[in-house]
């Protein structure tokens, strides 16, 4: 008698550690530049040329640097917002919309506050507004889930093009600026309502996202709201017998989301673009749903995936001042995401033997 083997996938114990959350990433990293590298030479480009251009476009000059970081703030914002809903297994697509209306939001008190109103009023306002245009644009999607049922996947992407064209509206419309023709942009926002720089061109931005990843981490381990989100995620029915308002939690979720996308959004207008404009974001939103995919939801692994994020746009510029073709960078971008992907999610399991009988020899 011989016995048959069969293999299942079952998780790995060591899998939520971070060194093996971090294993698994950097093993993906590598596996993207093995993958890349034999493309370029497929393709008849040199290896040393584009990996220097990606490198130098995104960490080789302050210029660099400080692009790279301005550009990771926006996307760790959503990217927090994202996994803040996803603890309650709400689906937030619409960060790219909520980010539209955060920066609305913004700019709606940063062009309408008189020019001498201080830094100490027209701040706080301008990333108040921000943030609460962008949890009302979430919570539209919120109260149809909550008291309708209505999947929130479909709510939220929708949004974003009510979002986006309602902008693009402002910006060709009443907002233009008047100073300039055939532009879509409006006038720059009051001094008062911008953020200062800390150091190279970055902007302080990137405090408030470092904080508002402390305050993530606050929220999952010394919280009530954190412990009933994961708990109405993880165990559903666990949480419908304690007693949990789950409606409470899907606006909650949802609309915490929209905030931390408005804060980007309001962020965005007051740090980098100093006016609203139509395509603020090059997709910042979406971006945000890869990067919370690769932290796992994380906070502190959020930061660092945004700036590798922010870092492979930057080096795609590069690439193509180079001479190498936009399109080759676009398939390096995506060779290292997918690879980071497989990585992430395979690692997390392994391949056990398991005898499932026998024949006669």
């Amino acid at each position: 008698m011989i016995a048959i083997p069969s293999f299942r996938l079952e998780p790995r114990l060591e899998a939520g550690r971070p060194g093996g959350q971090a294993l698994q990433v950097l093993s993906g990293a590598v596996l993207a530049f093995v993958l890349g590298a034999l493309f370029l030479i497929a393709t008849g480009e040199d290896v040393l040329v584009a990996y220097g251009a990606l490198l130098r476009g995104s960490f080789g000059s302050v210029n660099a640097l400080s692009g790279t970081l301005n550009k990771a703030v926006p996307i760790g914002l959503c990217a927090l917002g994202i996994a803040f809903a996803y603890r309650a297994r709400l689906w937030n697509i619409g960060a790219e919309g909520q980010l539209y209306m955060g920066a609305f939001g913004a700019a709606g008190v940063g062009l309408h506050l008189p020019a001498e109103t201080s830094a100490i009023v027209a701040l706080p306002l301008a990333l108040a507004a921000g943030m609460l245009a962008g949890a009302v644009w979430a919570l539209v999607a919120a109260l149809l889930k909550a008291y309708r049922g209505v999947n929130e996947i479909l709510t939220t992407l929708m949004l974003n093009y009510i979002a986006i064209l309602w902008v693009g509206y402002l910006v060709n419309g009443p907002w233009s600026d008047p100073l300039v023709f055939s532009f879509p942009y409006s006038a720059a926002i009051i001094p008062g309502a911008q953020v200062g720089k800390l150091f190279f061109g970055v902007h302080a931005g990137l405090v408030v996202l470092c904080l508002m990843a402390v305050l993530l981490i606050v929220i999952d381990r010394s919280s009530r709201i954190g412990y009933e989100l994961r708990l109405a995620g993880d165990a559903p029915r666990a949480a419908l017998y304690g007693g949990i308002n789950q409606r409470k939690l899907v606006l909650i979720g949802l609309g915490g989301a929209g905030l931390l996308a408005g804060l980007a959004g309001a962020i965005e207008i007051s740090g980098a673009t100093l006016r609203l404009q139509s395509g603020l974001s090059p997709g910042y939103g979406f971006m945000a749903i890869l990067v919370a995919w690769i932290a796992q939801g994380r906070p502190l692994a959020i930061l660092l995936a945004s700036v590798l994020y922010a870092a492979l746009i930057n080096g795609g510029f590069a690439l193509q001042v180079s001479g190498i073709p936009p399109a080759i960078g676009t398939i390096l971008q995506a060779v290292l995401l997918l690879s980071v992907f497989a990585a992430t999610t395979f690692g997390a399991y392994r391949l056990r033997r398991v005898p499932t009988g026998r024949v006669a020899t």
